[in-house]
């Protein structure tokens, strides 16, 4: 019961946070008025998170996780480790951009280095764990380099879409990402081209309004 309750209180948390990052956006968001929302004491509140970035770094962290464990699960047959990273890269932009108030929230965290590293951090373990379960060796300088300059390719184009400062649509966008992630690990570019190809024929049939649905990331 304990448990429970513990949890309980986690998910109330997530939820009064996220609903506030979005009503009043992530910078303007205290933790004194997640506490108070909440009807928690500061202290109790640091048990379970001890500062915002925190509760912003699950947030998109169990994105990014829920994205990869659907995928997972609705593919009947292996999937290439590369093709199924160009696909979490494609949904997780997608998901992020089509829903206005989360892209807002994403702008504003991206901005704290701490999220920007937990990201990284993240989409390499997956990165690591494909590549692993299918035996594929890449250099572990070329992996970093895939993810940490990807990382901030993909954060300057959607910072741009998001200020409209760019004239780029957002499939150019989300294939550039793909591409440039993808050549970082020395991949020909004739190999990158079909992996793309092959990322947007599954893709078409992956129902992106289930995925938001299923993520439940933010409750208004």
């Amino acid at each position: 019961m304990e448990l429970d309750n513990k949890e309980d209180i986690r998910n109330k948390i997530i939820k009064v946070s996220s609903r506030l990052f979005i009503e009043q956006g992530y910078t303007k968001t205290t933790i004194r008025q997640i506490a108070d929302e909440c009807d928690l004491g500061r202290g109790h509140l640091y048990y379970y998170f001890k500062k915002k970035e925190d509760i912003v770094l699950y947030l998109y962290k169990n994105l990014i996780q829920q994205i990869h464990s659907f995928i997972k699960e609705t593919k009947n047959e292996a999937i290439d480790p590369l093709i199924s990273y160009a696909i979490i890269q494609y949904v997780y932009i997608k998901v992020i951009v089509t829903n206005k108030a989360l892209f807002r929230m994403y702008i504003q965290a991206s901005e704290t280095t701490t999220v920007r590293k937990e990201y990284i951090k993240t989409i390499k373990a997956i990165l690591n764990e494909n590549l692993k379960a299918f035996n594929c060796n890449f250099n572990q300088r070329d992996v970093n380099l895939s993810i940490i300059i990807g990382s901030a390719g993909e954060d300057e184009l959607l910072r741009s879409f998001y200020n409209k400062d760019i004239l780029l649509e957002l499939e150019e966008i989300i294939e550039s990402t793909i591409k440039t992630r993808l050549l970082l690990l020395n991949i020909s570019h004739e190999d990158v081209s079909k992996i793309i190809s092959k990322c947007k024929a599954e893709v078409k049939i992956i129902d992106i309004d289930k995925i938001i649905k299923n993520v439940h990331i933010v409750e208004i």
